[in-house]
């Protein structure tokens, strides 16, 4: 037993400190991440002109990089956003909305993960192919998009299965697992 507690003393003490170097974001990842926290709010009306808004409640960045005694947290840099939905019309959530960006030092591996009204994405490494033709959702014309799809975990018929996602412009458009579009109006 005593063996057992020097031994998670040792590895303790042997965690590695990264440089900051070692904690910085892929643009791109950083790109579309940035382009998702332009506004406070974000809004989508559908092809009835009902709106859904959506304002952003909490921005976070957090680093682990720290050595400690015995069992230390793995190291990472983590540029967070949260959203909740504003209005009468509300979805009920399996998980709270929030867009993530990760980085990995120890792997130098960065990941995305986005979960939005149901919707769930999640990848290390790389991100979706950019699409450079032309996205045309209620009368609004894109390019140079990415298309993010999911099935998991949907539900309901308001359940967000397709975003649509600028990296420039931040959010386009989504569709739901009933087939509805939306389009961004701010």
């Amino acid at each position: 037993m005593l063996a057992f507690f020097i031994t998670i003393s040792v590895a303790g003490c042997t965690t590695k400190i990264y440089s900051d170097e070692r904690f910085a974001i892929d643009p791109n990842f950083l790109s579309l991440f940035n382009s998702l926290i332009q506004k406070d709010s974000i809004q989508f009306t559908n092809s009835n002109g009902v709106n859904k808004t959506f304002l952003i409640t909490n921005i976070d960045s957090i680093i682990s990089n720290e050595k400690g005694w015995f069992i230390n947290e793995a190291p990472y840099k983590l540029l967070r956003v949260r959203f909740r939905e504003i209005g009468k019309d509300t979805l009920h959530l399996e998980r709270e909305n929030e867009i993530f960006v990760n980085k990995n030092p120890a792997t130098n591996t960065n990941s995305l993960c986005i979960k939005f009204n149901n919707f769930y994405y999640s990848k290390d490494s790389m991100l979706p192919r950019i699409n450079y033709d032309t996205l045309s959702i209620a009368n609004k014309k894109f390019t140079d998009y990415y298309l993010f799809e999911t099935s998991l975990g949907l539900k309901n018929s308001g359940d967000v299965q397709v975003l649509y996602v600028s990296a420039s412009k931040g959010f386009l458009g989504l569709k739901t697992m009933s087939g509805e579009v939306w389009v961004i109006t701010r």
